[in-house]
């Protein structure tokens, strides 16, 4: 993710072929977009015909066992030996659990005169008739470059991403378990998205960033628009500090409260709502594309506005599990599910 200080803005950084069957699901699946989020003031209670559901458990301990497994593997930069182990990874392990997995290859220039990455989006679709869709996405490669490392011999370095983003990738794959041996009563797809922070500041602007989502943009059926989008980037810091995002308020501020209010009522301790901060991140080309989208981010380790010197390892050879804690993973992944068994079938708006 992208990082420039503004006064007080801060911007952070379907398969080898679609079957005929999955376009299909897609096709007739499709949701109507929300054209002005921001205006609503109301919330009209979603159709009773979906009912609530007992929430199902969240297993901390093979959270962080998944997120540690990613930094074992290696960092996983576009083209390396790492990131094919992970895309073969994600793609085994969601097999086991989803209706229906996607691998959606695509190429992208690199820096490198002639270079071309080869990248992998990994999509995974639960309870694929449901026309009531929620997207939750989390990118899953690394970046290579640790330019924000205080010591300039390790600019070139790739990021072990411990933190940025294994946590997001490691939540969501408890989240499909869980989804197995409970179905949900919506429709979830879980977006492992690739290619989010190869870009580079003051090179090509934003242009190389979130390549992941843009390809999934131009790709997927023009039928396919889910209520809204759920984006997870650095979800596992011991003293993680969630706060409402400004664009995600801009665009989406009925999911926005939604989210943060379920959080409060969780008692959830890393969720405040007592600013905001605006963080260029992937929910950006979602937003753009029509699909309300909120970023849930430790927002403070971007640009490293943290006073604590222990969260100063954003894009650094230091976003190691160190940092990372089961409880703060836990909480994330307790509210996603919350809201997809209880509160998203009965208490968020039509559109």
């Amino acid at each position: 993710m992208k990082y420039e200080k503004i006064g007080q803005m801060v911007r952070s950084g379907w398969v080898v072929s679609i079957s005929y069957s999955i376009f299909c699901i897609f096709l007739i699946s499709g949701c109507s977009k929300k054209e002005d989020t921001s205006q609503e003031s109301e919330k009209p209670v979603a159709p009773a015909a979906i009912p609530a559901m007992p929430v199902p458990g969240f297993d901390a301990d093979q959270v962080f066992f998944d997120m540690r497994k990613q930094v074992e593997i290696g960092p996983r930069v576009p083209n390396s030996e790492a990131h094919e182990k992970v895309v073969k990874w994600l793609h085994t392990e969601l097999a086991n659990y989803a209706d229906n997995v996607q691998l959606q290859p695509f190429t992208s220039p690199g820096y490198a005169p002639g270079e071309t990455l080869h990248l992998t989006n990994v999509i995974a679709s639960f309870n694929p008739s449901a026309t009531w869709r929620v997207l939750i996405l989390t990118h899953f490669d690394s970046r290579p470059w640790a330019d924000e490392d205080p010591d300039s011999s390790n600019h070139n370095k790739p990021v072990p991403a411990a933190n940025d983003a294994a946590s997001g990738v490691a939540v969501m794959l408890e989240l499909a378990r869980q989804m197995k041996d409970h179905p949900p009563p919506i429709g979830v797809d879980l977006f492992f998205d690739d290619g989010e922070d190869y870009g580079k500041d003051n090179v090509d602007h934003d242009s190389r960033y979130f390549l992941g989502v843009k390809y999934f943009i131009n790709a997927k059926p023009a039928s396919y628009s889910p209520r809204f989008a759920i984006l997870l980037d650095m979800v596992g810091d011991t003293n993680a500090y969630f706060i409402p995002e400004a664009s995600s308020e801009q665009a989406a501020s009925i999911y926005v409260n939604e989210i943060w209010n379920t959080a409060n009522s969780l008692g959830l301790s890393h969720f405040h709502n007592d600013r905001r901060t605006s963080i260029d991140d992937d929910h950006i080309p979602l937003i753009q594309a029509g699909i309300p989208s909120v970023d849930i981010i430790d927002g403070d380790l971007v640009g490293h506005l943290s006073t604590d010197p222990k969260r100063k390892y954003w894009h650094t050879l230091d976003d190691l599990p160190k940092h990372l804690s089961r409880e703060t993973m836990s909480e994330v992944g307790k509210l996603l599910l919350t809201l997809i068994y209880q509160q998203l079938p009965r208490d968020v708006p039509t559109l």
